[in-house]
């Protein structure tokens, strides 16, 4: 049974949510963390917070909104494209095998002539081996190309990958309230579970 945060790590969890929920990327953020989630962990519910984090508005880097952690790496990473400016775009990136998704496609080509929006690039993350590619672009292409069965294939086998490997170590980042809405418990921007 999860536990509610309490004291200030609890009202900082909060506060940071209700910042997001009530800006123009919250609606982004939720689009790309759940199309992730669905399509590349097993049982994603089991292991968040211990396996996976899901963070909301870190003060890390400048721009960005959510990032999702596996063990020390940053997997997935949504974020607004800077400089910013009113209406600006969110953007996103996520981390999958390169030879899992190489071999689904054929070759890279094929994946970049049938995702146009999307870069395909070579990337070496810490943490994440070095079988590993970034697949980036605007944040509702990135949440639409994990339905393709190649992508999906290739970010859930870095993902097995990294969380075998151990816990995440950035646990205390992990916001519950905005985990509520990747993983379908939420009902509303509010973050009021559909469990009660």
């Amino acid at each position: 049974m999860r536990k509610a945060g309490a004291g200030s790590s609890g009202m900082t969890m909060q506060r940071k949510y209700d910042r997001l929920a009530r800006g123009e990327f919250f609606e982004p953020v939720v689009e790309v963390a759940t199309a992730y989630v669905t399509a590349a962990i097993v049982d994603a519910a089991k292991s968040e917070g211990e396996y996976w984090a899901l963070s909301c508005l870190p003060g890390t880097t400048p721009g960005r909104l959510s990032a999702l952690t596996m063990r020390a790496t940053d997997i997935v990473v949504i974020y607004q494209v800077l400089p910013k400016t009113p209406g600006s775009p969110v953007d996103a990136l996520m981390i999958v095998e390169k030879s899992t998704l190489e071999s689904g496609f054929g070759r890279r080509t094929v994946a970049q002539e049938r995702y146009p929006h999307l870069q395909f690039v070579d990337s070496d993350y810490y943490g994440a081996g070095e079988d590993q590619m970034m697949v980036r672009g605007p944040y509702d292409e990135i949440a639409a190309v994990l339905q393709d069965p190649v992508v999906a294939e290739a970010a859930q086998a870095l993902a097995q990958r990294v969380m075998g490997s151990g816990r995440v170590l950035f646990a205390r980042g992990h916001n519950r309230i905005l985990a509520d809405h990747a993983l379908g418990r939420a009902t509303s921007a509010t973050g009021h579970r559909a469990d009660g």
